[in-house]
């Protein structure tokens, strides 16, 4: 009688990426709770600048012990001034590849408070204003959700790229993301899943672990993290595993 346990290990090691294990290495370390404690606090402290800087940081120390096979793979809070630099330098990336996006999305909502304030003023919207108007704002509407769905796609490579190196200037590099997406397709893609379940969970939180949707914030966060990590190893061999805090 063949063991269900084996076989769900069997598959999970065929798998190209452990989706499963993107989910549930935050549990392992001994000392989960007092992390994500710490990191519920920060993901509290999201709508300050100085929260996201945080959450972002400890998710690149995650990205990078998952890099470098360390084990546990959550870091400890104690250098907060190292996970404060890797947190500029990780929104560095992020928000340059996504200032396109907001800008445009940002002149959509300026076109739109616009068209409305002439419907208001005149008591009703020019005809301009709906046979250009609105046209061009439903153009807009799909070239701004094309810009997200590229965007999703694309920046874990850039993050990978910026853990593996240590440098931003890294994750600029088009030709070496494109490629790295390209040769590990499936595994990628893989990755990108596990990053948008975890990012759906986030708004159920309380459902999740019962004490609000900030745990989820920051639990989220982790499991990115794990997942540019993976990311950062594809094409490499990999590294020896570390055990202990390092």
């Amino acid at each position: 009688m063949t063991d269900p346990g084996n076989d769900t290990k069997t598959l999970s090691s065929q798998m190209p990426f452990d989706v499963a294990r993107a989910f549930t290495f935050f549990f392992d370390d001994p000392a989960w709770i007092p992390k994500l404690a710490v990191g519920s606090l920060f993901a509290f402290l999201t709508p300050f600048l100085i929260g996201w800087i945080f959450v972002v940081g400890y998710a690149v120390g995650v990205a990078r012990r998952v890099y470098e096979a360390k084990t546990p793979g959550l870091p400890e809070w104690e250098d907060f001034q190292e996970i404060f630099l890797d947190g500029l330098r990780g929104l560095a990336v992020a928000l340059a590849h996504e200032l396109p996006l907001m800008l445009l999305s940002l002149i959509m909502l300026l076109a739109l408070i616009g068209g409305i304030f002439l419907g208001r003023s005149d008591g009703a919207i020019p005809e301009k204003f709906m046979f250009l108007g609105v046209p061009a704002l439903v153009a807009g509407f799909v070239v701004v959700l094309a810009l997200s769905v590229f965007l999703l796609i694309y920046v874990p490579a850039a993050l990978a790229r910026f853990v593996r190196t240590d440098r931003v200037v890294a994750a600029f590099d088009v030709l070496a993301n494109v490629a790295l997406i390209r040769t590990h397709l499936t595994t990628y893609v893989f990755g990108l899943l596990a990053i948008v379940l975890a990012g759906f969970i986030v708004p159920f939180g309380f459902l999740v672990f019962c004490v609000g949707v900030f745990p989820a914030t920051f639990w989220s966060a982790c499991v990115m993290g794990y997942v540019i990590g993976e990311l950062a190893r594809l094409g490499e061999e990999p590294l020896a595993a570390t055990d202990g805090v390092g």
